[in-house]
C-alpha cells in the first residue's frame, strides 16, 4: 500500500501510487465510490474514459512513456476521482511524472497553496498539464529515431534497417492510439456543469487540449514521413533483389555452354565426335566463354 495525501484550505489530494487489493477497502470506506469504478481499477488494460456521477467525476487517462531497455513505447493508466473538496489519483504502477509533481507540491509551499486553495478542477488541469507536457519526451524520441532511420534508409538499406523501421512504425501507431481518444475526452470535462468545474476553467482545458492536438499533429507528420520511408525502403530492397537476380542470371548464362559440353561428353558412349581432339574442344570452350562475355556486355548496357 502506497497512499499519501496533501491537505489545503479548500481541497485534499489523496494519491495511491501503487494500488493493491487492500487499498480498495480504504477507498470504499472513505469515499464510497461506485462499484463499477472499482471494477475499472482492477482491469489491466483500461481505455480512457470519463464517468459523470452526482457528486463526483471519475476519469482514466493513459500516460505514454518510453521504455529505454526494450526501446518500446508503453502506457500507464492514471485514474482520477474528482469531488468538490478532494481529488484521488490512483495508478497500479507509479507514474514518474505524477510522482514528481506530487513531490514538488509537497516541497513547495507556493505550489501547494496554488493548487490546493483553488478548485479541484484546477488541480486536475495542473496535474494533466504537467504529466502530458512531460510526455512530449516520447515524441522527441520518435522524432530522433525518425531522423536516424531516414539516414539509414538512404545510406544502407539492410535487413536491420527494415526491422528498425517496422518497430518505429509500431511505436508511432501505438502513441497515436494513446493520444487520439484523450483529445475527445478533454472537452467533456467542460460540459459536466459541476461546481468544481466552473466556466473559468474553460481556457485552461482548451490550452490542455491544444497540447494534445499539438502532439497529434507532430505524430501525424511523423507517420507520413515513416510511410514514405517505408515505401522508399521497399523500392530499394526490390531493386537490390532485382540486382541479385541479374547477377545470378549472368552466372547461369556463363556456365550454360560449359555445362552443356561437359554433360554431352560425360555420357558413357563410345565414338563421340571430336572426343580425342583436344584443340577442337578447347576452341569450343573458348567460343562459349566469348559468347558469355558478349552477353555480359549486352546485359550491362541494357541495365
Amino acid at each position: 500500500m502506497s497512499c499519501d495525501a496533501l491537505n489545503g484550505k479548500k481541497i485534499t489530494w489523496h494519491h495511491f501510487s501503487a494500488l493493491e487489493e487492500n487499498d480498495f477497502s480504504v477507498l470504499e470506506k472513505e469515499f464510497k465510490f461506485h462499484p463499477l469504478d472499482f471494477d475499472d481499477l482492477r482491469e489491466e488494460h483500461i481505455f480512457p474514459k470519463l464517468d459523470i456521477y452526482k457528486h463526483y467525476l471519475f476519469s482514466i487517462f493513459s500516460v505514454p512513456f518510453y521504455l529505454q531497455e526494450e526501446s518500446i513505447i508503453k502506457k500507464l493508466d492514471l485514474a482520477i476521482f474528482i469531488g468538490n473538496d478532494y481529488i484521488v489519483t490512483v495508478s497500479r504502477t507509479p507514474i514518474e511524472s505524477v510522482e514528481r509533481f506530487f513531490a514538488r507540491a509537497r516541497r513547495s509551499t507556493g505550489l501547494r497553496r496554488e493548487i490546493l486553495n483553488n478548485s479541484s478542477g484546477y488541480l486536475v488541469y495542473r496535474l494533466l498539464d504537467y504529466v502530458f507536457r512531460d510526455a512530449k519526451v516520447v515524441l522527441q524520441v520518435l522524432s530522433r529515431e525518425t531522423q536516424e532511420i531516414q539516414e539509414q534508409v538512404y545510406s544502407h538499406h539492410s535487413q536491420g534497417t527494415t526491422r528498425r523501421l517496422g518497430l518505429l512504425r509500431r511505436d508511432l501507431l501505438f502513441f497515436r492510439h494513446i493520444i487520439d481518444p484523450q483529445r475527445i475526452l478533454l472537452p467533456q470535462f467542460l460540459n459536466t456543469k459541476k461546481v468544481f468545474m466552473p466556466e473559468s476553467l474553460d481556457i485552461y482545458f482548451d490550452d490542455l487540449k491544444d497540447t494534445f492536438d499539438g502532439m497529434w499533429v507532430v505524430a501525424d507528420n511523423l507517420k507520413n514521413i515513416l510511410d514514405c520511408l517505408f515505401d522508399v525502403n521497399e523500392a530499394f530492397l526490390s531493386h537490390k533483389t532485382n540486382e541479385i537476380i541479374r547477377i545470378l542470371t549472368i552466372i547461369s548464362v556463363i556456365l550454360m555452354p560449359p555445362t552443356l559440353i561437359s554433360s554431352y561428353y560425360g555420357m558413357n558412349i563410345d565414338r563421340l565426335p571430336f572426343a580425342h581432339s583436344i584443340e577442337l574442344v578447347s576452341l569450343i570452350i573458348l567460343f562459349s566463354l566469348l559468347v558469355a562475355f558478349v552477353l555480359i556486355i549486352v546485359l550491362d548496357k541494357r541495365r
